[in-house]
């Protein structure tokens, strides 16, 4: 079963999200919190929890941005889903780099939605949903101004499978299994990989490597 903690402060659409994944059985805990305080204090009160889906105009002193940076270092088990308004290629890559597995606006549909957040249980990530042009995300990403520095140097064949694997959407586990290593040495070479290209989050790893043509994204529809 999959825990889903909203963040998010309209009560309309926390309704909505609620009532969409709670149709599903693939779904157990939906809870929702308004303010980045107020999900801290949860994740620290339900270590259970799997999803944060996150919008990023929250009306508090931590917008969801800065919230999203605040998760992935407090809470690593936790992957986080942004919904959101706001279809700006700056915010997509902001919330890519702090830590975010997709980005959907929140004019997708409900169904889109509820498998985005099964998709990001299972795992997959970067992809931003049907009503934002993924190519145009990727090559706003690649234009970066820094982007020549976040060039991979010296990518050793296991490292770039592990790289390959992780883009595909395996998890640590599946990629532990098809490699025949430990999970404990899928982590150390994802560490490698983000030491080489420079970058913090793995995601954004495979963000730069998908535009520069290194690995394919399966997950990603342009």
């Amino acid at each position: 079963m999959i825990n889903v903690l909203l963040i998010e402060d309209s009560a309309v659409f926390v309704m909505g999200l609620k009532l969409a994944l709670g149709a599903n059985p693939s779904f157990g805990s939906i809870d929702s919190v308004a303010s980045p305080g107020a999900a801290v204090a949860y994740l620290n009160a339900h270590p259970e929890t799997d999803i944060a889906v996150v919008d990023i105009t929250l009306e508090s002193e931590t917008d969801g941005l800065t919230l999203l940076g605040i998760l992935r270092d407090a809470f690593p088990r936790v992957k986080s889903l942004v919904l959101s308004h706001y279809k700006i290629p700056a915010y997509i890559i902001k919330a890519i780099t702090s830590g975010a597995c997709a980005y959907l606006a929140k004019d997708s549909s409900p169904e889109s939605i509820v498998d985005a957040v099964g998709d990001v249980a299972a795992g997959k990530y970067l992809f931003f949903g049907e009503t934002i042009d993924s190519g145009k995300i990727l090559r706003s990403f690649g234009g970066q101004e820094n982007l020549q520095a976040r060039k991979p140097q010296g990518l050793t064949p296991r490292e770039l499978e592990v790289l390959q694997l992780t883009s595909s959407g395996y998890s640590n586990s599946q990629i532990a299994s098809a490699l025949e290593i430990s999970v404990n040495t899928v982590d150390s070479y994802k560490e490698r990989i983000k030491g080489k290209f420079g970058l913090d989050s793995i995601v954004e790893c495979v963000a730069t490597a998908a535009v520069k043509g290194i690995v394919t994204v399966g997950r990603l529809s342009f």
